[in-house]
């Protein structure tokens, strides 16, 4: 079949360990530390006799087929990796923090699932033009299946505050806080209405109120106009830690890259395209830095803070008579020195769309004609330019969404908190052989 260039059917399968711990990991290291005896030596580490080699077994299928010439080519892989044992270091509380590390434990099991497509395309290929282009598409699941653990699940913490949960049955690492379902913006936002906007009522005929955080009342030093309703989801009628909840997986739908090259005669250009589809990622520098009460560094978006103002200006300052005067434009919860509904605590708020597609790199080309060149006893002389990261196209607030691992910790993936961005490099060169 001379349409046929290749076919080709493969299988896969193996073990892979990994035993990316600490060295002498299992046992127990000593530290030095001062006092007021001389030096002095504690231990610096929990020991843990029982740890094991982290194991992956991987399944692949894969087929290669080329085309009229290996102008068209098509590569498909799919896999399947069951990891057990997997390594990490335990959590340990806050007031130890610091003073031991936590031991490397053997936490659970995780499968992951996924499929990768590559088409390479020869476009146009004539005597002084020629086009090439390459798509590759990429299609990762990710879920645990076992933890080893006496609680229901591992936290990922900055700081002493949860950002991520792993639970069996979900992905690693998935946002986890509160829900914020919207703003106090006048007193009948304190109460329950139906859908069509009338207001719920007991069996005594008054209003119900909406779930406000444990032992917290209306009032301005506590919960107010301008602060954010947080959704009860346990309908319990209050808001507390059970009401937490998963808010957006690191783990994009699909990843891809698009690379094209041209070359015309003694030019050549190349771009490169790539991006991801379909992630969340957690911007804490808006956490940190859109709190009104700060006295620096805030993010222009916090201009747009609750105004908190009253209805009659001759009248008292009561919540009917109190209202968010900016309530359409409203992006910043109010003024207060107490903040008692912990408004910017981890939720929904800061949690965005991670999805981009970036020009990753431009670069252009020219070779000199050996004909010219060897006048000067040169056998090649080319000049070029490159740009990287030349342009990103996201909705991402912060500045990269190229985000990665906070502290390399596979539990914060996709979490931004001062992640010094992407540079745009710029490169001119000569390449010159005799």
């Amino acid at each position: 079949m001379k349409w046929l260039s290749n076919l080709k059917l493969r299988l896969g399968w193996g073990i892979v360990g990994n035993q990316s711990a600490d060295n002498y990991a299992y046992g127990v290291t000593m530290t030095s530390a001062p006092t007021i005896w001389g030096t002095g030596f504690h231990a610096s580490n929990y020991p843990n006799d029982k740890l094991k080699w982290e194991e992956t077994k991987a399944y692949n299928v894969g087929l290669d087929l080329s085309l009229f010439d290996n102008r068209v080519e098509f590569i498909f892989d799919t896999y399947f990796k069951d990891t057990d044992n997997l390594l990490m270091r335990a959590s340990l509380p806050s007031y130890v923090s610091g003073v031991i590390q936590s031991p490397w434990v053997n936490a659970g099991a995780m499968k992951n699932r996924g499929a990768e497509f590559t088409l390479n395309t020869v476009n146009i290929s004539t005597k002084d033009f020629v086009w090439r282009s390459g798509l590759t598409i990429s299609f990762n699941k990710n879920e645990i299946t076992k933890l080893y653990t006496e609680t229901s699940g591992i936290s990922g913490t900055i700081d002493g505050q949860t950002i991520t949960y792993s639970v069996v049955g979900e992905p690693v690492g998935q946002y986890y806080g509160y829900n914020v379902i919207g703003m106090f913006t006048n007193e009948s936002d304190f109460y329950q209405k139906d859908a069509d906007g009338n207001f719920l009522l007991d069996k005594h005929g008054d209003r119900i109120p909406v779930a406000l955080p444990e032992d917290l009342q209306i009032a301005e030093d506590e919960v107010w106009v301008g602060d954010y309703i947080f959704e009860d989801l346990n309908k319990d009628g209050v808001i507390d830690e059970q009401d937490r909840t998963f808010l957006g997986n690191p783990e994009p739908k699909f990843s891809y890259g698009f690379n094209n090259t041209f070359t015309y005669k003694g030019f050549d250009l190349n771009i490169f395209i790539n991006g991801v589809y379909g992630n969340k990622l957690v911007n804490l520098l808006r956490q940190d830095f859109t709190d009104p009460m700060q006295v620096s560094n805030h993010l222009k978006e916090t201009t747009d803070l609750a105004r908190v103002e009253l209805i009659d200006p001759d009248g008292p300052n009561e919540i009917w008579n109190v209202y968010v005067s900016n309530a359409a434009t409203a992006q910043v919860q109010r003024l207060t020195t107490a903040d008692a509904n912990n408004n910017s605590r981890m939720s929904s708020r800061f949690v965005e769309d991670g999805s981009y597609l970036r020009i990753k790199n431009i670069s252009l080309g020219y070779t000199f004609p050996q004909k010219w060149t060897r006048k000067w006893h040169i056998e090649n002389l080319r000049l070029y330019m490159n740009v990287q990261n030349a342009f990103t196209f996201t909705n991402y607030k912060g500045y990269d969404p190229e985000v990665g691992a906070y502290n390399y910790n596979v539990l914060l993936r996709g979490v931004d908190y001062a992640r010094y961005p992407s540079q745009r490099i710029y490169t001119f060169g000569l390449n010159l052989s005799f």
